[in-house]
């Protein structure tokens, strides 16, 4: 059992290693497989293929179940068909670009197949963790991103069972499905009903509560294997069945050092089981690297828009779903397993997983997100009429109070102008027939267009406070009163030795929570006195 320390000891170096220097720990822990797989093999160390196997597949089942719990269907139903639009026109949009190109570079048919569906899915294990780093999974582009993935995983896990079967005829592969189908519909009535209930009823200690789910996890794959169906379905249903609140929250934390630690087995065997591919298959991987991104980023950003998402969260939910998921291993294990791929190709299968899950918390950054939002065509609509206001307000970024800004404005009969760079945000006001333009409010050109030198009140709310700096010099000798949001003491600072007015956020939220906090004590205060004593008296009127 000495291979077994070899592997703890080069994942604890790899997790080191990605610790120290900032790195995504999945290629890392890959690329220490593959060096762990050259120097057993230099110093004659056996690693036996089948207790590799072993370890990925008890590995892969652990990051399914745990990808499976942080999924709901309560988010798709708050999104309604959007999602189900977005996520079907990404899932069967690459797969078809991707057979297609397989079938260009002169691969078979089957091949071509295993290839698109491969390819076709997003990572759940990337995307969630991705989120909880940036605390953006309530996001809109957060929620979005979550909904599609729990539609992609059913729809993979579909595929799978038919490829599965597939060898053993039609038939066998559409019973397959309809067994999956199912074992999901079990899932999902424990999700919805009985373990809320039975959490709530029986209010089990962290122990218990933990050895249960794990008795799940090992019940559903007992299930599907009696089914003949994939053991990770079953793992991806249990882990689905324990999604929903509260038993999600209780139990996330608990298994998260679990996960981490069959994360790095199953990493680091992935690299020790991959075969050096060759010139022809690294050429082949990088094409489908490049064709990913290239299909994923414009097809998500203009469905997503297309159904009502903000350009920015459309371009954020496309730069998040760029890379292939851990089915995706799956699916190659199963076509070498029947027979119908190469052993090489799965190690170009798992290359294309493993650079594109590296690849994703590089692209699905906010300065990469902005710079894409700007190649959207800009509305051009009302500018003319723009340039010619008086004594109105500027927005300076419409984001989340921009909506009760305009309302309070409308009260005091005072017109305004909103700019922001979003162009969704831009077409929804124009159609509302508010006063908008499609530009950055930091550039001169935006603040001539929008008259602000003849504004009463200039308003700024961009992402950074120093965006607003242009404005302030750019106004230090009009009339305008210039309000700035800002979120530090020494952004205060900054704003008023501009000749600026700060509003700082804190105190604003303080206040507002304040505000309510006085008024749900008087209703409180009210509804305890008799109906009597709630009588007005008339010295008070």
């Amino acid at each position: 059992m000495d291979w077994i320390a070899y592997i703890l000891l080069t994942a604890a170096v790899a997790f080191g290693i990605a610790k120290k220097l900032r790195l995504p720990s999945i290629p890392i822990l890959v690329l220490a497989g593959m060096g762990l797989q050259v120097l057993t093999q230099k110093f004659g160390i056996s690693m036996p293929a089948s207790g590799l196997q072993d370890v990925i597949e008890l590995g892969l089942a652990v990051l399914v179940f745990t990808a499976g719990i942080d999924l709901t269907p309560q988010k798709i139903r708050s999104e309604g068909r959007s999602v189900i639009l977005v996520a079907s026109c990404q899932f069967f949009g690459l797969g078809l670009a991707s057979l297609i190109t397989a079938r260009l570079l002169n691969y078979d048919w089957m091949t071509s197949l295993y290839l698109a569906s491969a390819l076709s899915a997003s990572s759940t294990l990337v995307c969630i963790k991705q989120l909880q780093i940036r605390r953006q999974r309530f996001e809109p582009y957060g929620r979005l991103t979550t909904s599609i993935l729990l539609l992609q995983d059913v729809a993979i896990i579909l595929l799978l069972v038919m490829l599965h079967k597939l060898p053993q005829g039609n038939a066998d592969a559409l019973l397959s499905v309809a067994y999956s189908l199912g074992v999901g519909l079990i899932a999902l009535g424990l999700h919805q009903w009985i373990l809320p209930w039975m959490t709530t009823r029986l209010k089990l200690d962290d122990e218990t509560l933990m050895l249960s789910s794990l008795a799940l996890l090992f019940a559903f794959s007992g299930l599907t294997y009696l089914l003949g169906l994939p053991y990770l379905v079953g793992a991806f249903y249990a882990g689905f069945a324990l999604a929903s609140f509260p038993i999600s929250g209780l139990i996330r934390g608990q298994l998260q050092s679990l996960s981490s630690f069959f994360l790095a087995l199953f990493f680091i065997c992935i690299g020790l089981s991959v075969q050096p591919p060759s010139s022809t298959m690294l050429a082949h991987s990088l094409i489908f690297i490049l064709l990913l991104i290239v299909v994923t980023i414009p097809l998500v950003s203009i469905v997503a828009e297309v159904v009502g998402y903000s350009t920015r969260s459309s371009v954020e939910t496309a730069l998040l779903l760029t890379q292939t998921s851990e089915f995706s291993l799956l699916i190659a294990a199963t076509g070498v397993a029947s027979g119908h791929i190469s052993a090489e190709l799965f190690s170009m299968i798992t290359l294309i997983t493993i650079s594109t899950m590296a690849l994703t918390p590089l692209l699905a950054q906010e300065n990469v997100a902005w710079r894409l939002m700007r190649l959207h065509p800009r509305y051009r609509r009302g500018e003319k009429a723009c340039q010619q206001m008086t004594e109105h307000a500027v927005l300076l970024g419409y984001g989340r109070a921009g909506k009760e800004t305009l309302r309070l404005l409308e009260e005091k009969n005072i017109p305004a102008i909103v700019i922001d760079e979003d162009a969704a945000v831009v077409k929804q006001l124009l159609d509302r027939n508010i006063h908008a333009l499609q530009a950055d409010g930091s550039s001169l050109r935006a603040l001539k267009l929008a008259n602000c030198p003849a504004a009463r009140f200039v308003i700024c709310s961009m992402r950074r406070t120093r965006d607003a700096l242009a404005a302030l010099e750019y106004l230090k000798t009009s009339p305008a009163q210039v309000l700035v949001r800002t979120f530090e003491s020494n952004e205060v600072a900054m704003v008023q030795a501009a000749g600026g007015t700060p509003i700082p956020l804190a105190d604003a939220a303080l206040e507002k929570f304040l505000t309510w906090f006085s008024s749900q004590q008087h209703s409180q205060h009210k509804s305890s006195l008799s109906p009597i004593e709630r009588v007005p008296k008339k010295s008070d009127a």
